[in-house]
């Protein structure tokens, strides 16, 4: 007993030594737990529903949309907007709006080689993001004042804009190429048939 007293007493600086080392040892190893957490995400989906699809594209058309969306803190009850609060985000969003038919053409037999085409309304059958650079948040910064200034809401912002509702604009300024995209592809499928067959195409559902 008095040789184990003699030892902590000849080598108390020892262990002030390593009873240091040991907290700075865990403070370390708590840090580092901290800023490296894992990676414990998780996700589920549900089928909502199955539809057969008729759809036939007739053309893609390729765009890059820059959009910017401002947040500013007002003034209480009234729209006057606090200086140097203001929060503004920029994103490029790269996608191709399809563009075609949901519902199957109509053929009337005007001869024996002869046919009539009238095609349905044209429709934005949907988008497809870009594979290698579908979107870029090129900007997102705030004012001196916008510590309180509500933050953009980015994920609603790019779902408006990929919205088919936003894509029926390109349906009125590209319809003359999407009939001849149409004629091309109907043309095809009847002259694999016969080489004598001729066509005749009907667009009175389209946009003027």
């Amino acid at each position: 007993m008095k040789t184990i007293k003699k030892f902590l007493g000849i080598k108390i600086s020892l262990w002030v030594l390593l009873l240091i080392c040991a907290i700075l040892l865990g403070t370390y190893l708590y840090g580092y737990t901290q800023n490296n957490p894992k990676n414990n995400s998780q996700s589920s989906s549900m089928v909502q529903y199955i539809q057969e699809a008729n759809e036939v594209v007739f053309l893609n058309v390729g765009i890059e949309k820059v959009v910017t969306a401002k947040n500013q803190t007002t003034i209480p009850w009234t729209d006057i907007g606090i200086p140097f609060s203001e929060k503004k985000s920029i994103i490029i969003l790269n996608y191709a709006a399809k563009l075609g038919i949901r519902t199957h053409v109509k053929v009337e037999q005007i001869s024996e080689k002869k046919y009539k085409i009238i095609v349905p309304k044209y429709e934005v059958l949907g988008i497809e993001l870009d594979k290698t650079n579908p979107y870029q948040l090129y900007d997102s910064s705030g004012e001196l004042l916008s510590y309180s200034t509500q933050d953009i809401d980015t994920g609603t912002l790019v779902a408006q804009t990929l919205s088919n509702e936003e894509q029926e604009k390109y349906l009125e300024k590209y319809v003359e190429n999407i009939n001849d995209s149409a004629k091309s592809y109907y043309k095809a499928l009847f002259q694999s048939i016969s080489k004598d067959i001729e066509l005749e195409f009907e667009f009175s559902g389209q946009a003027k």
